[in-house]
């Protein structure tokens, strides 16, 4: 699930919700909440402006990222 891979990898980069987005919106000129972060990491699905840039960030496959979120978001 996308929201375990983005907790899992803020963690292990040893960053706060608040201090990932703050890197966030600072380094990519855009608007990100720590309460954005804590709404995606219990599975809410990010814009694919963000998706892109915490695939970047964080050094993690775009593609892989997608289809997590795609994943959570399937309807059986």
């Amino acid at each position: 699930m996308f929201g375990q891979l983005l907790h899992d990898k803020r963690t292990a980069k040893n960053l706060t919700m608040q201090q990932l987005a703050d890197l966030l919106s600072a380094k990519y000129n855009t608007k990100i909440s720590s309460s954005m972060i804590f709404r995606w990491e219990k599975g809410a699905a990010p814009s694919l402006k963000a998706l892109f840039i915490v695939a970047i960030e964080l050094q993690t496959d775009l593609n892989q990222l997608a289809t997590l979120v795609a994943d959570s978001n399937r309807v059986n």
